[in-house]
């Protein structure tokens, strides 16, 4: 039933969205679709990113007390920390804000600092083998360069499980870094229909023609991750409207089924 509920709402959107859907109480793929493309990551990559730190937060090479300078030199667009006066920020001050406003200046002073490899390889020890960072936010360049940051639907729903299941690191950084992203502040993509009673820990992401968003919501029936990633679309807001009516469709359909198909 939720299978053909989505195809029939798919076919009114245009763009090319890959789509999976799985139950966590379960362990049931309730829906999926191009779940093994790689695309574009746009800011869904910020997650890896968060979880590197932790690790070496966890491993002790990292404080994540530690306060950061950072120099106007370093400062990028769509950035709180290039609009205010403040020019120190601490390790934690920087995940909270890469990952609740995705702050691309805090994203790109974590890459210098946990390095770039080093975030690739702990992506391929959890098995995100199609997840590769290649270059920093707003490295326009980079881009025209073909250096672009990737990622896989279904890698991004395993990451989102495994932090579920508390099988990153410990049991507390999971549950840490869960709850971080269930701060997010932007409430769109695919919260914003939800009711306003719904938990969702999740990750949007947008570039040009590209909008996703990973997640999981913890509703009454049952918890469930879902990754929605969209490609060539004609706009961007009718990308996070879209992402919206399938995440709310996707919800009525598991409340209204109790969590079983």
């Amino acid at each position: 039933m939720i299978e053909k509920v989505i195809k029939s709402v798919l076919e009114t959107m245009e763009g090319d969205f890959s789509i999976i859907l799985k139950d966590l109480k379960s362990g049931r793929v309730l829906f999926e679709k191009n779940a093994d493309r790689q695309v574009p990551s746009a800011s869904t990559i910020k997650i890896p990113i968060m979880i590197e730190a932790y690790r070496c937060f966890l491993a002790g090479s990292l404080d994540l007390n530690d306060r950061i300078s950072i120099g106007n030199e370093k400062k990028v667009e769509f950035s709180l920390i290039t609009a205010m006066n403040t020019d120190h920020y601490t390790i934690r001050d920087l995940i909270l804000l890469m990952m609740t406003i995705s702050d691309n200046t805090a994203t790109n002073i974590l890459i210098e600092i946990l390095g770039m490899e080093n975030i690739n390889k702990m992506s391929r020890s959890l098995g995100l083998e199609g997840t590769i960072l290649q270059r920093k936010m707003m490295d326009f360049e980079a881009a025209k360069q073909g250096r672009q940051n990737l990622t896989v639907p279904r890698e991004m729903l395993m990451v989102m499980e495994k932090l579920y299941k508390s099988k990153i690191l410990t049991k507390a950084a999971c549950t840490e870094m869960l709850k971080i992203m269930s701060t997010v502040v932007c409430r769109d993509f695919m919260i914003r229909d939800l009711p306003e009673y719904i938990k969702c820990a999740h990750k949007p992401g947008e570039l040009e023609g590209v909008n996703h968003d990973v997640g999981i919501v913890f509703a009454s029936a049952t918890d469930y991750v879902l990754g929605i990633f969209a490609t060539r679309l004609k706009d961007n807001i009718s990308g996070r409207n879209d992402i919206a009516q399938l995440s709310r469709v996707i919800f009525d359909q598991i409340d209204r089924l109790g969590g079983q198909e």
